[in-house]
C-alpha cells in the first residue's frame, strides 16, 4: 500500500497542474467584478474553434470550468459583453486558478480614440504597385469604442485597386484578424467594422494599383467625425521618390534606407518614380523577426516531451528504489 501511495505522488501532482480553471470577471471601466456574464471556454484547433464548456459569473463575478483540457497548445476563454467579444488567453504554462477575466462598457462616441499614426507604404515594380497602409488608433479611456455605423476606421481606396483591399485588425494583446471592408456611401471610402478596446488597436490595409497607375498616386485621408486625425507618413524604398506640393521630406530611416515623406494636407496628389521593395532589403536583417514566418513544427506534445520522460523516469526510479529497500538481499547484506 505505501508503494502504491508514493507512486501515485507524481499523478496527483500533474492532477492539480491540469485542474480546473476559475477565476474573476472584471469591469476595467468601474474596476468592479462584474457580475451575470456568461464566459464559454474554447479550444483552436485544426477544424476550427471547439467549445469545452460554458459558465456564468456570479454575484461576485466568480467563475469556474469544471472541464479543462490540458495540454496540446492554448484554451481561450471569451465573453460577449455589450456587443464586443473578450478574450483571455491561457497558454499551458501559466497558472489556470485566478484568471483575471478583463471587460469593459461600450460606447459610441468616437471621442475616447484618436489616430495615433498613418502610415503608408508604397513599392512600385515594373508590373505593379503594392500599397501597405497601417493605422494605430490608440484608445487611453476605460470604455470600448464599439459603433458598427461609423466603425473602427474608415479610409480611401484608389478606384484602380478595384475595390480589392485586404484588411487585417490586431487588437491589445491579441493577434492580427481579418475583416471585411465595408463600403460606405461616401465614393470610394471603406470602413472596418472592429471595437477599439482600451490601449492600441492595429488596422492594416493591404491592396495593388495596375503598372502605370501609380506614376501619379491620388487620394485623401478620411477621418471618422469626431475622432482626431494624427500624422501622415509615406514610406518608400531606396530608388524610388515622391515629388508633391502636398507633401515634405522627413528624411532616410537608417536601418531600412526608407524615404519618409509627411502628408501636409487631408488630400494629395503625388508624383513616383522609381522601383523597388523594403522587404528586398531586409530579407537577412534583423527586423525579420517582426514578420510572421512559416516554419516546420513538432506536434504541440513534443513541447511536453522532456516533462513526460522526466515523470516516467521518475516513477520507475522511485519504485525501483522503493523495491531494493525493502529486498531481502539487502536485508541479508546489512
Amino acid at each position: 500500500m505505501r508503494i502504491a501511495r508514493l507512486l501515485c505522488i507524481p499523478f496527483l501532482a500533474a492532477g492539480l497542474a491540469f485542474g480546473a480553471i476559475d477565476g474573476t470577471v472584471t469591469n476595467g471601466t468601474s474596476n468592479q467584478p462584474q457580475p451575470n456574464v456568461t464566459l464559454t471556454l474554447v479550444k483552436p484547433g485544426q477544424g476550427g474553434m471547439r467549445t469545452l464548456g460554458t459558465t456564468t459569473s456570479d454575484a461576485q463575478g466568480q467563475f469556474h470550468f469544471d472541464k479543462d483540457e490540458p495540454g496540446g497548445g492554448p484554451q481561450l476563454i471569451q465573453v460577449d459583453y455589450q456587443d464586443v467579444t473578450y478574450t483571455t488567453l491561457l497558454t499551458p504554462n501559466i497558472p489556470t486558478s485566478g484568471v483575471d477575466v478583463r471587460i469593459y462598457d461600450a460606447t459610441k462616441s468616437p471621442a475616447v480614440t484618436r489616430i495615433a499614426q498613418h502610415m503608408i507604404v508604397v513599392e512600385p515594380s515594373e508590373s505593379q504597385t503594392a500599397v501597405n497602409e497601417t493605422l494605430i488608433v490608440e484608445n487611453s479611456t476605460k470604455q470600448t469604442f464599439a459603433n458598427s455605423e461609423l466603425g473602427g476606421i474608415r479610409f480611401y481606396l484608389p478606384p484602380s485597386a478595384d475595390g480589392q483591399v485586404r484588411v487585417s485588425v490586431q487588437g491589445p494583446a491579441g493577434m492580427p484578424l481579418p475583416r471585411p471592408a465595408i463600403k460606405t456611401n461616401e465614393s470610394n471610402v471603406f470602413k472596418v467594422d472592429f471595437p477599439v478596446k482600451p490601449g492600441e488597436t492595429q488596422f492594416s490595409l493591404s491592396y495593388v494599383l495596375p503598372v502605370g497607375s501609380p506614376e501619379t498616386l491620388r487620394g485623401r485621408i478620411v477621418n471618422i467625425k469626431g475622432q482626431p486625425p494624427g500624422p501622415v507618413r509615406f514610406v518608400v524604398p531606396p530608388g524610388v521618390t515622391l515629388e508633391s506640393k502636398d507633401i515634405q521630406s522627413l528624411g532616410q530611416e537608417p536601418r531600412t534606407q526608407a524615404i519618409i515623406y509627411n502628408l501636409t494636407g487631408s488630400a494629395y496628389t503625388v508624383d513616383v518614380k522609381g522601383t523597388g521593395s523594403l522587404n528586398q532589403n531586409n530579407n537577412t536583417d534583423e527586423s525579420d523577426a517582426d514578420v510572421p514566418q512559416v516554419v516546420e513544427r513538432n506536434p504541440p506534445v513534443y513541447h511536453h516531451l522532456g516533462w513526460l520522460i522526466g515523470l516516467a523516469l521518475g516513477i520507475l526510479a522511485l519504485g525501483l528504489l522503493i523495491l531494493y529497500r525493502s529486498s531481502p538481499v539487502r536485508a541479508a547484506g546489512e
